[in-house]
Formats: C-alpha cells, structure tokens, sequence
C-alpha cells in the first residue's frame, strides 16, 4: 500500500514517524536501493520529499513493480504531487493540516493590531513550520504594514517554486480602477468573508467570480487589486501554457491546485479562460479537466477564490456559467462619460501631472467608446510626443493623439453588442445599473 500525506513541512510532519528513512549522507540513488530492500522484506517505511527520488518513469516502475508483490506500507510526506503519472494514479492521497495555533503566542506578543495579526494568521499556512518563528521575529521589527508585505513577500518566494504557476507582485490598490462602482463594492464588503468568524456566522466559503466584458475594460486589474485589499497572495494559472509541458493537462492542473491550496489563503487568477477552454485537437481532455475544475469549485474546502476573467461569452461552455458555480459573474461594460473622467484623472495622477490643468469632461466626451486600457495609452503617447517636441504634456497634445487613435470597439463592434445583449438578465453590471451608454445604439 502506498499513501502520499501532502504538507507543508515534510521534515516536520515526518520527525515523530517511527518508520522513516534518514536521507542523511546517503545519495538518492543509495535512498532508493534501502527503499526497494526494506519492500522486500515487508517492512514500512516513510521518506519525506521522496519527489527527489521518484522522478522517472523507470525509478517509479521498479518502485511499484516490487510494491505490487510485497505486504509493506509505504508513506510519502511531500509537499506537492511532484511525482510521474503511475505514482499518483497507484497512490491514496490525503493532506495532512498543522495545527498552526501552536504559533498563537508569539503571534499575541507582536505589537500590532488586532486585526493585523488576524492577517497574519490567515497567511501562516504553506510556510515550513521550523520557519515560522524566525519569520514571526522579523516582523516583530517592523511596521504593521511593513510586516503583511513581508509575509506576502515570503509566501510568494514559496509559491514562485512551482513551475506551473505565475506569482504576481500586486501594488496597484483600488483607487487605481476607474468607475465601476457596484464592482468595488462587493470587493470591499467580501473582504473578511473568509474568517472563522464568518463560517460561524454562517457564511459559506467564497469560490470565485467571473467577469466578462469588453477587452481593455480593467478585469486583469481588478483581479490584481482584490489580492491586494484582502491581503492574499495573487497567483495566475495560465492553461494554454498546460497545454505545452507535454504532459496530461488534467494532472498538471491537479498538482497546481494541489499547491494552492497548500498555501491558502490565495487569489487563483485565469486570464480569458475561453481560450482554454476551446483548444481545437483537446476535445477529451477538455472535457475531463473542465469536469474536474467544476467539481473542485462546488466542492473545495480551502480559502482559494477563484478571479476568471473572459472576452468571448460564446466560448464559453454553459455548464460554467451554472448558477453555484461563481459567488458572482459581473459584466465589464465601456466606461460610460463620467468613468472615463475619473480614468483620465488617474493615469494623468499616475505620470506626474495635475488634472486640474486639463479639461477632463472634454477630453472623456471626444473617447465615448473608449476603454480603459486605450484612454491609458493616450497619456503614454501624449507624453513621448510631447517629449520629443521639448515641451511639457498639454491639452492640445492629447487631443491630437485622441483623434489619430482608433478604439478597438470600432473593429468589434459586433462582438461588443453580442457580449451586451447576454449580459442582460444573465450578469451583474460592474458599474451599477446604469443605462449602458452606447455609440451604437445596442
């Protein structure tokens, strides 16, 4: 029998095994041998990071070969399913949890408030356990703010080992989205959804969110800045990327949820998760992993929210777009006259400018149709071409750009009303129910 315990610190949860195998000294090609010897004769035994071992096909084979015809238990403590297919396929896999309260005193005797230390209780999980007092008294030193950033900073190292996974340093804060307001509320008021204290108070655990809107209309932002207003680390899962390792999606997935979850609370990213889900020549595997990811959304037990963000509404298949599926889908419209006001002020802010020197409402009435992402790139090009004429940014500069500049919702005009027209009765609108503003008439 063979069972792989998942956890965050191998060597810790091994230290009180009776049946476990030192590595010290010994080579991994000695570890193996011992291994395969003690399976002969029956006995247990327990490895920890026994991935280091088992990296092939042929170790894994002979390792299950001699299994197969032995009565020995064998235990892998491990932090993540790092191991060949036939391993995980043979193994019983169960996640062993620390009790993390053992920490609660050095947390009390930290200097900071209370909620501060709920923060940091929160973020405790994935850390080695032998680390977390040494990291506990270096924030010691530091600032309230200072010491969540140093937390983040540190999970986020631990999480960067994982290859599959992008890990995203997040600055950007709230203020840095324009408009949508009904969009930022929600953010805001889901904020301590994941406490005990709202298990208690009966609050289900949070799965996710999907919004779909009009490219450039500020959803990869979003997902960035709600990392940062709840103090989570931001991770992105980049499924086309599956698709090149050359090996089974449905198992690279698993390993990548695997690791998440070790290291929960965290914010899972999939950007335009259409493209994912529509690869041409993928259609079983599709439709195995898109199985498996419906199931661990309406099933999963750890603090990860789930931020899916997507262009082509029709892309997508309808069995995720299910009720229960998403806490929320939200539409991302165009931003409507006064948005592209406050987004005119934010990036002309962002370089170094006073808005006041502007007429903004002039400047967001000539980009009716507009998105975020093009009335940023205004500003861009306003400053290189005022640069290259020696002069300083003015209102006659980026209106000479606004005018050469065509808005992507010119080509997709189509696309666009075809994404208004489902959003209708079928999503929450990120701004609020306002009357969509249209250049079209949709």
């Amino acid at each position: 029998m063979l069972k792989i315990v998942l956890c965050d610190d191998p060597l810790f949860s091994i230290k009180d095994d009776p049946n476990k195998i030192s590595w010290t000294g010994l080579s991994g090609d000695e570890v193996f041998r011992q291994i395969i010897s003690m399976i002969k004769e029956n006995k247990k035994i327990s490895i920890a990071y026994p991935e280091y071992i088992f990296n092939s096909d042929a170790a894994a084979m002979t390792f299950l070969d001699t299994l197969g015809n032995s009565r020995s238990d064998v235990t892998f403590y491990s932090r993540e399913l790092d191991f060949p297919t036939t391993i995980i396929r043979y193994a019983s896999i169960e996640a062993s949890r620390p009790d993390l309260s053992v920490f609660d005193n050095e947390i009390d005797a930290l200097g900071f408030t209370e909620n501060t230390k709920k923060v940091i209780r929160e973020n405790l999980k994935g850390f080695p356990l032998s680390r977390i007092s040494e990291l506990l008294s270096g924030m010691a030193r530091l600032g309230e703010s200072d010491a969540i950033e140093e937390m983040l900073s540190a999970k986020r190292n631990l999480l960067r080992q994982n290859e599959i996974l992008e890990v995203i340093n997040v600055e950007d804060g709230i203020g840095e989205i324009g408009g949508y307001a009904e969009l930022k509320r929600w953010i805001i008021e889901r904020k301590d959804n994941f406490s005990e204290e709202a298990r208690k108070f009966g609050i289900p655990m949070p799965k996710g969110m999907l919004m779909l809107g009009v490219q450039g209309c500020g959803k990869s932002l979003t997902s960035k800045v709600i990392a940062n207003i709840w103090n989570f680390p931001l991770v992105r899962l980049d499924f086309i990327n599956l698709f090149q390792k050359g090996r089974s999606v449905e198992e690279l997935l698993k390993m990548a949820i695997s690791t998440v979850e070790g290291f929960a609370p965290v914010i899972l990213w999939v950007d335009e998760i259409e493209k994912a889900l529509s690869q041409e020549g993928e259609g079983a595997e599709i439709r195995r992993v898109l199985g498996w990811l419906m199931t661990w959304m309406q099933e999963k037990k750890e603090p990860v929210f789930l931020v899916a963000t997507a262009n082509r509404v029709a892309l997508l298949p309808p069995e995720l777009l299910r009720k229960g599926r998403f806490d929320e889908i939200f539409f991302v419209d165009l931003p409507s006259k006064t948005e592209r006001e406050e987004i005119f002020r934010i990036h002309i802010s962002k370089r170094g400018r006073n808005p006041k020197d502007f007429d903004i409402e002039k400047l967001a009435g000539d980009c009716e149709g507009f998105s975020g992402a093009e009335i940023e790139q205004i500003i861009v090009d306003s400053l290189i071409t005022a640069y290259s004429r020696g002069r300083d940014m003015d209102q006659k500069i980026v209106e000479e750009v606004q005018r050469r500049t065509v808005p992507l919702s010119k080509t997709y005009e189509e696309s666009i009303k075809e994404l208004r027209l489902w959003s209708r009765n079928r999503a929450r609108n990120a701004s609020g129910n306002r009357k969509i503003e249209s250049f079209f008439n949709a």
